[in-house]
């Protein structure tokens, strides 16, 4: 009887003790599944929580729409687009214009240097044309080196340039008439180039005519 109540407790004890770890268990899974619940209530929160902007719930919600769309097969990914810069032809003509002055004022500067040499050659400058000196003279062709003139001056000195080539004497002298009238380049600049010009009028063009 003393063993049999031995062996009646130890079967008792061990009952208790799996029950013990099966509440144990129980309360870890429940302890378990709690902790997901509340994390997920927090995500709830924060998603709902009005420190979130309505910008950024926005957001959020075209996603969940794009992905449901995607899902369904209604959205395609967006290719890719070629942003390379292309020049417009705006751009082009600028471009071009901008190349020509740079043409017109070197074959202005080499012209004018020519003549500049001839014209104190043959003494003018000690003549009643008191206008003209060397140095105004080299500072008018530095500026025409460094493209401090503005291109609307190129333009007209290019033109009398051109009249002068063909020979033109009644239409050089009209063109630099109006070119005192219209250059924007200071006023000592502008006799310099009038008294070269004219040099070519009363000097150079009429011996050329007659030969």
């Amino acid at each position: 009887q003393g063993q049999t109540k031995r062996r009646r407790i130890r079967r008792k004890k061990q009952k208790n003790s799996l029950q013990n770890s099966n509440n144990l268990h129980g309360e870890q899974t429940e302890s378990g599944m709690q902790e997901t619940l509340v994390r997920d209530n927090l995500q709830l929160q924060q998603i709902d929580s009005p420190k979130i902007s309505k910008n950024k719930k926005r957001k959020m919600k075209k996603k969940r729409q794009k992905q449901k769309m995607r899902a369904a097969g209604l959205v395609t990914k967006t290719a890719s687009v070629d942003f390379t810069y292309q020049p417009d032809k705006n751009n082009r003509e600028e471009a071009a214009g901008l190349k020509d002055i740079d043409e017109k004022a070197d074959s202005i500067l080499d012209f004018l240097q020519a003549t500049q040499q001839i014209y104190f050659a043959d003494n003018k400058s000690e003549g009643t044309d008191s206008a003209v000196n060397s140095a105004t003279a080299q500072e008018l062709l530095q500026y025409l080196e460094s493209r401090t003139i503005s291109s609307s001056d190129v333009t007209l000195l290019h033109q009398l340039k051109s009249l002068v080539l063909l020979q033109d004497i009644e239409r050089l002298n009209d063109a630099l008439k109006q070119f005192q009238e219209q250059a924007m380049m200071p006023p000592d600049h502008t006799k310099i180039v009038t008294s070269l010009f004219h040099y070519w009028i009363t000097d150079i063009l009429p011996v050329k005519n007659r030969k």
